[in-house]
């Protein structure tokens, strides 16, 4: 199934603004109810992470990957913006999928 995405401006400025907010060492986690039954999904891989398009492309991937495979678990009706901190390009995919179910578990985002 196709993640949806939030993709205008104003979308990600109302999560940052209203929405709570939880990281780990791997991830930072914006969220906030819509009022859809499905969630949105936002990814910001900075800089910071690495100068080269090509490596944030591939975090942005492993990213989509590991939230794609385990929506089933997550509730739904959020939109959601991940920020990718500096280390994520050292993490192996096990445990960046660990790290995100972490934040999800964390804010009682699963499904029970």
């Amino acid at each position: 199934m196709k993640i949806k995405s939030l993709s205008k401006e104003n979308e990600f400025k109302r999560v940052f603004k209203a929405g709570d907010v939880f990281g780990n060492k791997v991830f930072v986690i914006y969220y906030i109810k819509n009022e859809a039954n499905t969630n949105r999904l936002g990814i910001i891989v900075s800089k910071k992470v690495s100068k080269k398009a090509v490596i944030r492309n591939k975090v942005k991937r492993r990213i989509k990957e590991a939230y794609r495979l385990n929506e089933d678990s997550f509730s739904n009706g959020y939109d959601i913006i991940l920020i990718a901190k500096e280390s994520i390009k050292e993490v192996p995919y096990s445990s960046l999928e660990k790290s995100l179910k972490h934040l999800f578990y964390k804010k009682n985002l699963m499904r029970p």
